[in-house]
């Protein structure tokens, strides 16, 4: 077929649109196009859809309008004399490109294309500037050496690019390492000319490897990132690898942050007071400006997505409120930025800095609630017992606030220190009383009250609160080139403040959307499969700690405080977390695994297990995580009666953010191995002291000298250390072998002769950057000399566990019974239980 001009100019009009603005209803684009002159009528736009659609060029889902990406190609941009064209990596052919169009790029820019036939001739449509990562053949990398202007044929699109290091193996041979520890190969071989070799050495590069399954065919450096051993390099690095946003940047993206505003138009706001919300809230704002909210955050916090406040009712009753930045009225889920943001999922934490998943105009701008700054935002209000903790009453404000104080966790803790005195509580409880406002030292302790009722009620429901986990800073040189220090931090009750307020406002969320029967996700989290029994057994036994096969919420605080403040607390914590399932996002309120799901004392089915709660959301950190934004979006579309995310869509964020939630959790790692080993570097032959943490075989390619090796873990630093089985028991391990769930060593005679926890002293013998492993060496007379200092001794277990241990089926049905009998008694007693986040993130959850 054969289009007249103006036919050509609509065609390309709407293929611009549907790429630009994936998904967008049929009419927006009519009437955008119309507005902008970009078609001559809506009988011209019409035809050139509807011949479109009925080709497959573009799709067509509820009369939402998307571009077909199988014909979108990658074209050069090239220049001769005064004349521009297209070529594309599997065509010589040179396509015309209008001089207006090209004059929006330079020769040599890689472009989005669109090709399309016109009778005998082909048109094409240039779309943007492409975001795709190349590489090339060995023909096509010497054409990139070239003028921008010369045709750079036969490069080609590449889906195997993967980021790593370059290191010297031997003296003549360089590897690749990729990032990826899923990558099974973990030298990849290099392809790439001798003479290139020298500048990729001790690099952290870019690699296209042949064959993406099977990695040691090798493959191509095509770009080199930065020096490997820099720290800001090597985070970089990492949080690329799992698919960090990394930039800002692109036409499309820049058009849209330029529209972003920088302050809170209150004039365009329908403003009602708080005292008219319950009525008047469809389309108005709440103004909660008279409210003294506070920010409390690190230290060197910038996006801000949560403001507390809370005082004395006149019953006693305690009032909190946390207001949460708006993110919905300023991300679009349609457009470019939106797109990034769904995909990105959860912003990523260096050591250094965060990988934010919004631009910074709007994550440390116009959403974060800054001090003295107009900001719409999502605001619980809940009303708590002052007898049992229990929330009384919740309710959802769209609102507009304005934070008066921002506190680090240390500021507010000091707070606290100096002003929780005998009667300090009472006479805050009188301010109120007489309608007098709080100083704002006084609203910190007022909080911190506020927490205390809360956790009443947490502790009541019988919350898993498990101890909190230490975390560690790193300390770098004045110029980031160096790691100096790994430290740990203090955990400040201050932390628990917080996390009250956010658990609370999280429950109160999705009971909205459960009583509503609103489209959401929920956090949901299993209880632990009975099956774990078998490795508690075996672990508690082996540290002589009493254990009766009780896994239950119950079962498993007895543990917490059983071992509180004891040498073994961090390890048998860690132990607990992992015998916990693992929370996941999903768009039911229950998990799909089981439908027997047990009861809480009200009788409501339990729908988080470690947070013994029926319901539970993430809402209170939009700025960072992609499920609280659809929380707050849909809550707000049901109370002012507009749209709501659909549940198709809705389905689609819970896969992807589960998927990228574990994604994220491994990039965190991945810094904390790297992190360890850059320290380490400048620690070789230091003397440091552990405790074991984990027993594992060892392979025969990793090198070591025995088929056992123990992992060390310092405290001080948070650094595991690997040291093999025969430097610690003194002897060759020959004849060792693990216990069933790896907690011990046996000789050959079925006696123990290692456990877990044992304390160890080693010396710090090598740091491979290669497998980000840290090596250790000791011998019988460091760990004397630890076992001395520390007064260990060893656990008296059985000789041989699987003598000592009962028949799985005995252990599954004494977990079931104490399972049985806790939620029983729990049916029968009228308290209140707890409410904190799930085991895998357990710890500052907001």
């Amino acid at each position: 077929m054969a289009y007249d001009s103006e036919m050509l100019q609509s065609i390309g009009a709407i293929y611009k649109f549907a790429f630009e603005n994936p998904n967008t209803h049929r009419n927006v684009m009519r009437k955008t196009l119309l507005n902008k002159g970009k078609i001559s009528s809506k009988e011209k736009f019409s035809r050139a859809l509807e011949g479109l659609i009925a080709l497959g060029r573009v799709s067509i889902d509820r009369e939402n309008i998307s571009i077909n990406p199988s014909i979108v190609e990658v074209g050069v941009l090239q220049k001769d004399g005064n004349e521009f064209y297209v070529v594309t990596p599997n065509s010589k052919k040179h396509f015309k490109v209008n001089k207006s169009v090209a004059s929006g790029y330079k020769p040599g820019d890689l472009l989005e294309i669109v090709i399309e036939h016109n009778g005998k001739d082909k048109e094409v449509f240039v779309l943007s500037k492409s975001k795709r990562e190349f590489t090339t053949t060995k023909a096509s990398k010497r054409e990139s050496q070239k003028e921008p202007s010369q045709v750079r044929e036969n490069m080609i699109p590449s889906a195997n690019l993967l980021l790593g290091r370059v290191v010297k193996v031997s003296h003549d041979e360089l590897v690749f390492i990729p990032n990826k520890k899923s990558i099974s190969t973990r030298q990849i071989p290099i392809l790439n000319n001798k003479e290139e070799m020298g500048k990729f050495q001790d690099k952290i590069c870019v690699m296209d490897l042949t064959n993406m399954d099977i990695p040691l065919l090798g493959g191509y450096i095509v770009e080199v990132k930065g020096d490997a051993g820099n720290p800001v390099h090597e985070y970089d690095a990492i949080a690329e690898s799992y698919g960090a946003i990394m930039s800002w940047e692109g036409n499309q993206i820049a058009s849209e942050i330029e529209k972003i505003p920088t302050t809170v138009d209150v004039s365009k706001l329908d403003l009602i007071p708080e005292s008219q919300a319950k009525y008047l809230q469809r389309g108005h704002v709440v103004d909660l400006r008279n409210i003294p909210f506070a920010t409390v955050d690190p230290a060197t916090c910038k996006d801000m997505d949560d403001a507390i406040y809370s005082t004395f009712n006149e019953n006693g009753d305690l009032v909190c409120y946390t207001a949460v930045a708006n993110v919905t009225k300023y991300v679009d889920l349609n457009s470019e930025i939106g797109r990034r943001y769904v995909n990105g999922g959860f912003t990523i934490y260096a050591p250094n800095k965060a990988y934010n998943i919004l631009p910074t105009k709007l994550s440390t701008g116009i959403c974060s609630l800054n001090p003295n700054e107009d900001r719409l935002a999502f605001v619980v209000k809940t009303v708590i017992d002052k007898s049992n903790g229990k929330a009384k009453s919740s309710e959802i404000y769209d609102a507009i606030i304005q934070s008066r104080q921002k506190y680090s966790y240390e500021q507010a803790q000091e707070i606290v220190d100096v002003l929780d005195q005998e009667g300090a509580k009472e006479y805050l409880q009188y301010k109120a009383a007489q309608g007098e406002e709080f100083t704002p030292e006084e609203q910190v302790l007022m909080n911190y009250y506020a927490a205390q009722a809360i956790k009443v009620g947490f502790d009541q429901r019988k919350m898993i609160r498990f101890v909190a986990n230490k975390e560690r800073e790193i300390v770098f040189d004045s110029d980031l080139q160096d790691v100096v220090d790994i430290e740990v931090l203090p955990h400040l009750f201050y932390h628990e403040v917080i996390e009250a307020f956010m658990v609370t406002a999280n429950e109160a969320t999705a009971k909205y959307a459960r009583d509503h029967s609103l489209d959401n996700i929920f956090r949901v989290h299993d209880e632990p499969n009975p099956r774990k029994v078998d490795r508690a057994d075996e672990f508690f036994n082996i540290l002589g700690v009493e254990f009766d096969g009780d896994l239950s919420a119950q079962g498993t605080r007895a543990l917490i405080e059983l071992i509180r403040d004891t040498s073994n607390e961090e390890v048998i914590n860690k132990f607990l977390i992992k015998m916990q399932s693992r929370a996941i996002y999903s768009n039911h309120l229950y998990s799909d695994k089981r439908n027997d799901q047990p009861e809480d004392w009200a009788g409501e089915r339990i729908s988080h297990y470690a947070l013994q709660s029926p319901h539970y959301s993430h809402t209170t950190s939009p700025i960072r995580r992609v499920p609280d934004y659809v929380t707050q979006y849909n809550i707000l579309a049901d109370m002012h009666g507009t749209a709501p995310l659909s549940a198709n869509r809705i389905e689609k964020i819970v896969e992807t953010a589960n998927s990228r939630q574990l994604e994220v959790d491994q990039a965190e790692k991945d810094f904390e191995d790297i992190s360890s080993v850059l320290y380490c570097e400048k620690h070789i032959g230091e003397t440091m002291s552990g405790r074991i943490t984990k027993i594992r075989t060892a392979s025969i390619e990793e090198g070591y000298e025995d088929d056992i090796v123990v992992i060390v873990k310092n405290e001080e630093r948070g650094i595991n250390v690997e040291i093999p089985l025969s430097q610690i028991i003194g002897r060759q391990a020959s004849d060792c072998s693990l216990s069933e769930q790896h907690c011990a060593v046996y000789d050959g005679r079925g006696n123990i002769v290692l456990t877990i926890c044992k304390p160890i002293d080693f010396v710090i013998e090598k740091a491979d950057r290669k497998s980000m492993i840290v090596v250790g060496r000791t011998n019988r007379e460091m760990v004397k000399e630890a076992e001395n200092r520390t007064g260990y001794r060893a656990p008296q277990a059985k000789s041989h566990l699987s003598k000592h241990a009962q028949s799985k089926n005995k252990r599954y049905k004494r977990f079931e019974e104490k399972k049985h009998h806790s939620q029983s008694s729990r049916k029968n007693h009228h308290g209140h239980r707890n409410c904190y986040d799930s085991p895998d993130d357990y710890g500052y959850e907001k």
